[in-house]
C-alpha cells in the first residue's frame, strides 16, 4: 500500500480543506514557487479561486468567482484531462497494475453506503483512489465516504482485482 500513497502523491499536489458551515468547502494548496493558492466551492456550485498575498496567507490579493461551466473550463486548460494520462501512463511503470473508472449506476447495492461498507477492497483487493462527483473530484477518499448515484470511482489494483471490484461496484 505505500507505493500507492508514493503513486498518488507524485499525481496530487497536497491539498487542504476547510469546511465552512453555511458556505461549502475551502481548498489550499502552496505552489513550487511559493505562491498561496485556493478553491472555495460554494453549496451551489459556483467556485471562487483565490490568489493569497505574500506576506499575509489569510488575506486575497484577488478573488475571482467562475460558473460551473467556467471551472470546467479552466480545468480543461490547466490539463484536468493530463491526470487521467499519467495514471495511464502509470500502468506501464508498475507492471501488473490495472487502471479503470467505474460509473456507480442507480441500481448498485453501493449506493448510500460508505467505501467501508461497500467492502470493495476486501473482496477483490483492488482500491477505490479517487471518486468524481460532478464537478467535484475527491482524491484518496476514506471508508467514511457515502457513495452516490452517478459518482464515478477510480479503481487501481491488479488486474483480476479491478475486474472482481468493478462486478462489486456495478452489481
Amino acid at each position: 500500500m505505500e507505493w500507492l500513497i508514493k503513486l498518488v502523491q507524485n499525481v496530487f499536489v497536497e491539498i487542504f480543506e476547510t469546511p465552512l458551515p453555511g458556505i461549502g468547502i475551502r481548498y489550499e494548496f502552496d505552489t513550487q514557487a511559493g505562491k498561496h493558492l485556493g478553491v472555495l466551492v460554494h453549496r451551489d456550485g459556483q467556485r471562487d479561486v483565490l490568489v493569497y498575498c505574500d506576506d499575509d496567507i489569510d488575506s486575497c490579493n484577488e478573488t475571482v468567482r467562475l460558473s460551473t461551466s467556467e471551472s470546467a473550463s479552466l480545468v480543461e486548460l490547466l490539463g484536468g484531462t493530463k491526470i487521467t494520462e499519467r495514471l495511464s501512463d502509470l500502468k506501464h511503470e508498475v507492471q501488473g497494475l490495472s487502471i479503470e473508472w467505474v460509473s456507480l449506476e442507480p441500481s448498485s447495492f453501493l449506493v448510500n453506503k460508505t467505501i467501508g461498507e461497500g467492502r470493495v477492497r476486501t473482496e477483490s483487493g483492488a482500491s477505490i483512489v479517487a471518486v468524481v462527483r460532478g464537478t467535484e473530484s475527491i482524491p484518496g477518499p476514506g471508508p467514511e465516504l457515502v457513495l452516490l448515484s452517478g459518482d464515478t470511482l477510480l479503481v487501481i489494483g491488479s488486474q483480476d482485482g479491478v475486474i472482481r471490484a468493478r462486478r462489486i461496484i456495478t452489481g
